[in-house]
């Protein structure tokens, strides 16, 4: 992409996060968008097929930015199961701020499914007879979606809490 297209990129990217911070629950019109990032319309259909779609995006991004902080060493969960759930949780404590603008009020639960969606094909991907054992497969929607809802519950992230989500997925991972 030249410098240009990227400019015109980052000044939409910037200017939705800026409209939809300010006011969550307003409705945001394309015409809107471009008039506050000093763009024509063409430019913003140049990047994105409507505004679902920029926010769709915006949301894909995220989840690799999570899933670029936890260690691709292991199969996140099978290695060592206390320690994927612990930089899982960590992972949505640093882009707590962008999960709640992208997410806002209730639906932090579509988050929380393509969160685990985006991380089980990693996971097959890499290790596809990872899901032939149900154990597994709920194992692992346990330890996503676990770290997951405590973040939504205790966003602080102190020792304590992270010392109990390990001993928590130590404790699921002896029953099987």
């Amino acid at each position: 992409m030249d410098k240009r297209a990227l400019k015109s990129k980052n000044a939409i990217i910037a200017t939705f996060l800026a409209l939809i911070k300010k006011d969550p629950g307003e409705r945001i019109t394309v015409k809107e968008l471009c008039e506050k990032a000093h763009i024509n319309k063409s430019t913003f259909y140049a990047h994105y097929r409507d505004l679902r779609d920029l926010h769709e995006q915006l949301e894909d991004q995220l989840i690799d930015q999570i899933l670029s902080t936890l260690p691709r060493s292991g199969t996140y969960s099978i290695d060592q199961p206390e320690q994927f759930a612990s930089d899982l949780y960590q992972a949505l404590i640093q882009y707590g701020p962008e999960m709640d603008l992208l997410f806002p009020g209730s639906s932090k639960a579509q988050f929380g499914v393509k969160l685990e969606k985006a991380i089980r094909q990693v996971v097959g991907s890499k290790y596809p007879s990872f899901f032939s054992t149900p154990q597994a497969d709920i194992l692992l929607t346990y330890q996503i979606q676990g770290a997951f809802h405590t973040y939504l519950n205790y966003k602080d992230g102190d020792d304590v809490l992270i010392r109990t989500i390990t001993d928590i997925s130590k404790a699921l991972i002896k029953l099987y």
